[in-house]
């Protein structure tokens, strides 16, 4: 095992660390955590790496702790609170592009011309970055949101594992083929933007596999309509 999978390695267990322990706390915490999971996918997306011989790109781990996020959300506080992370996600993303944007705008001082040429440069790709990340996020939460929901009733609140990865891996191809055709087309040749796309879909993939035990600690479902929460151990 080299050092880029060791680093992996290390960004798996710390992502999801931060995801549990936001769990631990309330909704808000994992709120935020989706939308750090966001930016810095926006940010470092189109760094491309090498895993196990296999390009891909620097932002698969962080789109996979965005659904574990998720499915924590919405074990402990039902439909409302899972699509409701959706439009956080967005519309945090959006807002910072844009901030972000007007910033490189400012012009310089002497004194900062170096580092503000350095800013430009690395955050020039940023908005077709952002523009990938948030369709892809747009789209495939929204299926897997609603995959999950579909799956919990289907197996009455059973299988909670089998469940966490189907939803997973479905939304994931869908991410996958938005992200990586947006964010590289034209860039990467293709057969490198096929490589990046599936490396990253087995590495989300396995990342959810490892992660989603975590998902069987108790859980709070929180009444949609009367405001109550119930403790359930499965």
């Amino acid at each position: 095992m080299g050092e880029n999978e060791l680093l992996l390695l290390l960004t798996a267990i710390i992502s999801a660390g931060v995801v549990f322990a936001a769990w631990q706390i309330d909704k808000e915490r994992l709120y935020s955590a989706i939308l750090i999971f966001l930016i810095l996918i926006s940010i470092l997306g189109g760094k491309i790496v090498e895993f196990f011989g296999y390009e891909t790109n620097t932002g698969n781990i962080f789109y996979a702790s965005i659904f574990l996020a998720t499915y924590f959300l919405i074990e402990r506080y039902g439909k409302r609170e899972g699509i409701r992370s959706i439009w956080i996600g967005v519309i945090g993303v959006v807002f910072f592009s844009v901030l972000l944007g007007l910033a490189l705008l400012y012009a310089s001082s002497p004194s900062t011309v170096t580092l503000s040429e350095a800013l430009t440069t690395a955050f020039a790709p940023f908005s077709r970055l952002a523009l990938a990340s948030l369709v892809g996020y747009a789209a495939s939460q929204t299926l897997n949101v609603y995959l999950y929901l579909y799956l919990k009733q289907r197996f009455n609140n059973g299988r909670l594992w089998l469940r966490a990865n189907i939803a997973n891996a479905s939304a994931q191809l869908l991410d996958s083929l938005i992200f990586f055709t947006v964010a590289f087309w034209g860039i990467v040749p293709l057969a490198n933007v096929q490589e990046v796309m599936v490396t990253g879909f087995v590495i989300k993939v396995v990342f959810m596999m490892a992660a989603a035990p975590l998902l069987y600690m108790n859980r709070v479902e929180e009444g949609e309509d009367a405001g109550y929460a119930s403790i359930a151990f499965r």
